[in-house]
């Protein structure tokens, strides 16, 4: 057998890169460069200077420099004495080619300190606060009270929930370090400089993260939160290499609880507050059911948090987070629903109890705006703003109609919701890729129930106490499917770290 038939590819390849000429060599090298070939010689991994107005500090990320070791993960680990299995910076990937090429690149990314952070912008507790002076987003580790929203609402999966401590904890660029002029442990750590802190124009930032813009192949677009760091000799056709990696996400167990009881209970409120001024016949328990179901689904979800303690704290974001409306605004709910039932319990007028229970109807219509907001603020799309109202005020009116003068009225919703759920399971969505997999796969099951529970439901119309025990079994199957099915974005995976 000749040496010829012998030859591998990589032989093949090998031979072709020893008949390129030096000039060829230096070329095909430094031909993505975006600075001097001899820059890493002379900058400094930090600046020399503070940032003046209008500037913040940045990480920087030479794609071309870092092989992936991990050693800036190992090192912020160990100087920020985190917990077992508990990361501030993550170590992915980027695949692809073009022209015949192959090409793959690491990325070591951790907190943007975006410019405009949803971090901070969600927190019902304010326990974010981005430094006037340096621009670094940092997380107020006392004031959190582990309500996770932040994790939801940052779309680099930046946050990181610690179960030991109960509360979210991130990167805060080593700030301490910075300010006595030492370089944070991850850019110390680097052993081939690939990690660097810059001084960069918030303008700038501003300019570079329009909606078509992109941090990285496929990150959302930049102008959700402006982030700040600088990815450099980014191959432009390069994917992620988890892109087709597709897994349920966290299942919020008693978020799940709370959005279907709040909603039933709502269309029980409403169902009463429509019987106390028509005049209609209603079943004796239907009060003590609408407000009990209420109550115990907001009383549900402080066993979503990791510092339930703290709770009283969640009003202080009031201004930018719909997390903080809504405690307030089911707050108010729980107090009006207090108030029927007193009412009911002391013979209160009747134009009394109509008050009461008309304020709580209103009072649960809001809050599930708020609970509609809560989502499609996250910006995913599986939660979008339009989708989110079909679900939630849809469960709602369900319930409101079964106890109504025509209860065959609860079929019009209660179908329309299931048909929603079998158009995602069936692909006719098209933005429901990730879910309608989702759906046949892992949550096939959950998916099932979900509609067996609600054709009960829809068939015991006539029977309203069981069909209304068969919508909220529905719910929560179908709640189950919210979160479970929804799209995580982040920044590019596939490398364990």
């Amino acid at each position: 057998m000749s040496e010829a038939t012998l030859r591998t590819l990589v032989d093949e390849l090998l031979l072709d890169q020893q008949q390129l000429t030096a000039v060829e060599r230096f070329s095909q090298r430094y031909e993505k460069s975006t600075g001097p070939v001899q820059e890493k010689f002379y900058r400094d991994l930090i600046p020399i200077r503070k940032p003046g107005t209008g500037e913040q500090y940045a990480f920087e990320v030479d794609l071309d420099a870092c092989s992936g070791c991990k050693a800036c993960v190992s090192a912020c680990h160990s100087l920020n004495g985190l917990d077992e299995g508990e990361s501030w910076r993550d170590v992915g990937g980027l695949m692809g080619g073009e022209n015949g090429t192959t090409m793959q690149q690491t990325v070591t990314t951790a907190c943007h300190h975006c410019e405009d952070p949803a971090c901070a912008n969600g927190c019902p507790t304010k326990a974010y606060e981005k430094d006037a002076d340096t621009g670094i987003v940092r997380h107020l580790d006392d004031q959190c009270i582990g309500c996770r929203y932040c994790e939801l609402k940052c779309p680099y999966e930046v946050p990181k929930y610690n179960d030991r401590l109960g509360i979210v904890r991130k990167c805060d660029m080593c700030h301490g370090r910075l300010a006595e002029g030492e370089a944070p442990a991850c850019v110390q750590a680097c052993p081939n400089e690939a990690i660097r802190i810059r001084v960069v124009s918030r303008e700038e930032v501003s300019t570079r993260s329009g909606p078509e813009d992109q941090l990285l192949p496929g990150t959302v677009s930049s102008d959700y939160t402006r982030p700040t760091t600088v990815f450099l000799n980014q191959r432009n056709k390069g994917t992620p290499m988890d892109k087709d990696t597709i897994q349920p996400a966290h299942g919020h167990y008693p978020l799940v609880w709370m959005l279907a009881a709040t909603q039933v209970g709502t269309g029980l409120l409403w169902a009463l507050a429509a019987g106390f001024i028509l005049k209609y016949p209603m079943p004796s328990y239907l009060p003590w059911l609408a407000v009990g179901m209420v109550l115990l689904g907001i009383v549900g979800s402080v066993f979503h948090l990791g510092q339930p303690t703290k709770a009283w704290k969640a009003f202080l974001g009031w201004k930018t987070s719909w997390l903080s409306r809504e405690i307030m605004v089911f707050g108010g709910i729980m107090g009006s629903g207090a108030a029927l039932v007193a009412s009911l319990l002391l013979n209160f007028p009747a134009w009394v109890t109509l008050s009461l229970s008309a304020a709580a109807a209103v009072l649960g219509g809001v809050g599930i705006w708020t609970s509609v907001m809560v989502y499609a603020d996250t910006q995913r799309q599986f939660w979008h703003w339009r989708w989110n109202t079909y679900r939630f005020f849809g469960t709602a009116l369900a319930a409101a109609f079964l106890f109504s003068p025509i209860p065959a009225l609860a079929l019009g919703p209660g179908l329309f919701l299931l048909g929603l759920d079998a158009s995602i399971f069936r692909g006719r969505v098209e933005q429901y890729g990730h879910a309608h997999h989702l759906y046949k796969n892992d949550l096939f099951q959950v998916y099932l129930l979900r509609i067996f529970f609600g054709l009960v439901a829809m068939a015991g119309f006539l029977f309203p106490l069981f069909s209304v025990s068969c919508l909220l079994l529905s719910e929560l199957c179908a709640r189950i499917l919210f979160f479970r099915a929804v799209d995580e974005p982040g920044m590019p995976g596939g490398l364990k770290t």
